[in-house]
């Protein structure tokens, strides 16, 4: 039980009726993954390894359960969790962004583009904007796993987020602001910090507070009034977390453009609310997964062999197409066992171990582009 749940007394939680060896299964979604990410930096975009890596997500997700029902702190679990996917988002920048033109070194190249905000000179709206690029634009898939405890716990720690909800407030009134501005939370920002461009001031300050609050058209202190007033209204009684937290997380998914989007915020929502037993486990990873996979165009290619659908009858043609996607999330169906049969042992990884696993193979990932393709052009 976490640390907030020990003392309520109306918690529901039942064990996870899957495997629970997390210490092996984290070593293989960890195979699976660098399988996918060399086969995008080291293989020109392979798309038959690209494909194996689809079973690492679900097995991740799987593992983050297990530990959401183990952990006796919820807040730490959250916290270690979030300083991972920092720690990490530099190695994944360098050792998976590819600038969207196909390039595969590593260097300058993306270092020129992090920091060209200050190619003008250092100013806080500059250095906003590098901190934004580093970790707000692209950002690695500690985000999502983050977003989609954050979320279980609103549902299982009924007061979990009434105890904090001015930040979320504040938080949720950014992004239906982002929202209202086509998502461009960067150029919200800017502005935000604009005034800060010559140094911390009292007159800096105030025209931040004007911007902010009183410049027209304005929408951040209405939105941000209107959520405070709901979630206060909200009470105790109606539990409000379990409504505000689930749906906070599916937009801010959406808003932030975070890896597997707002897909994986419900399937993490779904896959939790059906542990309990296997039957419920398989329903939703089968069901969702194909729904999943319906959402990407389709390649008839698979390992070489040429796969046409439309020569089956009707019922088998659309769900054995749903299988083969461009980068099929349908495949990572292939990880279902694994999730459903209890191994006999376990492996009991560290713990810093196990968070170092995710920035270690970025890093290793970086050593062979750069053995490979060399560090610049």
């Amino acid at each position: 039980m976490s640390d907030i749940a020990r003392n309520d007394s109306s918690r529901v939680d039942h064990a996870p009726a899957g495997n629970t060896a997390t210490g092996l299964l984290k070593l293989i979604a960890l195979a699976f993954m660098f399988v996918d990410h060399s086969g995008k930096v080291l293989f020109g975009n392979m798309a038959e390894m690209r494909t194996i890596g689809r079973i690492a997500f679900p097995l991740y997700v799987w593992c983050m359960i297990v530990g959401f029902y183990r952990t006796r702190n919820v807040t730490r679990y959250l916290l270690r969790i979030m300083l991972v996917g920092l720690i990490s988002q530099p190695f994944y920048l360098l050792g998976l962004n590819d600038l969207g033109r196909g390039e595969v070194h590593v260097g300058l190249i993306y270092m020129e583009k992090i920091a060209q905000p200050f190619a003008g000179g250092f100013s806080f709206p500059a250095l906003w904007q590098v901190l934004y690029n580093i970790f707000m634009e692209k950002p690695n898939i500690f985000l999502t796993l983050l977003m989609g405890l954050v979320a279980l716990c609103a549902i299982r720690e009924k007061h979990w987020l009434r105890k904090s909800w001015g930040p979320c407030c504040f938080l949720l009134g950014m992004g239906i602001l982002a929202l209202i501005h086509d998502g461009k939370m960067d150029l919200i920002l800017q502005k935000m910090g604009a005034p800060f461009e010559n140094g911390i001031t009292f007159g800096a300050i105030w025209e931040f507070l004007k911007v902010t609050f009183l410049e027209t058209p304005n929408w951040f202190f209405p939105v941000v009034l209107a959520s405070s007033l709901i979630w206060k209204y909200c009470g105790r009684e109606h539990r409000p977390g379990q409504i505000w937290g689930p749906a906070a997380m599916i937009l801010m998914a959406t808003l932030l453009k975070a890896d597997y989007n707002w897909r994986a915020i419900v399937f993490f929502i779904v896959l939790y609310g059906a542990q309990a037993t296997r039957s419920g486990i398989a329903a939703v990873m089968v069901s969702y997964l194909f729904f999943w996979a319906s959402k990407y165009s389709n390649a008839y290619t698979l390992f070489g062999l040429e796969i046409k659908p439309s020569v089956l009858p009707a019922p088998l043609s659309s769900p054995i197409t749903a299988l083969f996607g461009k980068i099929s999330e349908a495949f990572a169906l292939a990880g279902l066992p694994l999730v459903l049969i209890r191994f006999p042992k376990d492996i009991r990884l560290p713990k810093w171990l196990s968070y170092l696993l995710y920035p270690g193979h970025l890093a290793i990932l970086i050593a062979l582009r750069i053995i490979i393709f060399g560090w610049m052009p």
